[in-house]
């Protein structure tokens, strides 16, 4: 019987984790050649306090992929350059200008998640009593700057969002549906749209 629930709780954490529909959009830079200077990923921002760490990783890990050695953490950097203590989301072309400078590096990216709305839980059951809707939603937004001239050379974002919705119409049949949490989809985003970056890069 334990080994039976045990079993249970896995399938709804891997099913819990794999729904959700994602939209991608660059507003600018799609395409972007890798193979030249040194690129910094800054710490990233977000409105969840247990997954920020996680998104981080999963960008440094995504962004290591495509840029291999020339890229560097914060951390890294500041036990040779000074650096400030926190670099702002969107910055001034000056401030960029002035990291640029201090670090010796040639871009900079950006990455923020927002965690939007949890309001379809993780489990939900069609009632029968009528419409319902909620959904789970997450966003993230990269920038990428050029340290040189403190400009933005590509900015994208990505939504995410898994949706529970029963009408009049359907039948209850008492069978739960599973979704993903806004967290666990704000992080998978993430990656997706790097992954983008790498697809459409120009330096192959």
């Amino acid at each position: 019987m334990t080994r039976k629930l045990s079993v249970s709780l896995i399938v709804l954490c891997f099913v819990s984790c794999a729904g959700g529909k994602y939209n991608y959009l660059f507003d600018t830079g799609k395409q972007l050649d890798f193979s030249q200077g040194k690129w910094i990923l800054n710490r990233t921002e977000s409105n969840s306090r247990i997954f920020d760490s996680e998104l981080y990783r999963a960008s440094f890990e995504g962004f290591k992929d495509i840029i291999g050695d020339s890229l560097f953490d914060l951390n890294s950097i500041r036990a040779h350059k000074m650096v400030p203590p926190k670099i702002a989301f969107e910055p001034s072309p000056k401030e960029l200008k002035q990291i640029g400078q201090s670090t010796d590096c040639d871009y900079l990216i950006n990455i923020r998640g927002n965690i939007i709305s949890n309001g379809a839980g993780i489990l939900s059951y069609d009632s029968g009593n009528g419409y319902y809707s909620a959904s789970n939603q997450s966003s993230i937004s990269i920038i990428i700057y050029e340290l040189t001239n403190g400009t933005i050379i590509s900015s994208s974002q990505a939504l995410a969002k898994d949706t529970a919705e029963n009408s009049h119409f359907d039948e209850n049949t008492n069978v739960p549906t599973f979704h993903s949490s806004a967290e666990t989809m704000m992080v998978k985003a993430a990656k997706n749209l790097i992954k983008k970056y790498d697809s459409n890069r120009l330096d192959r």
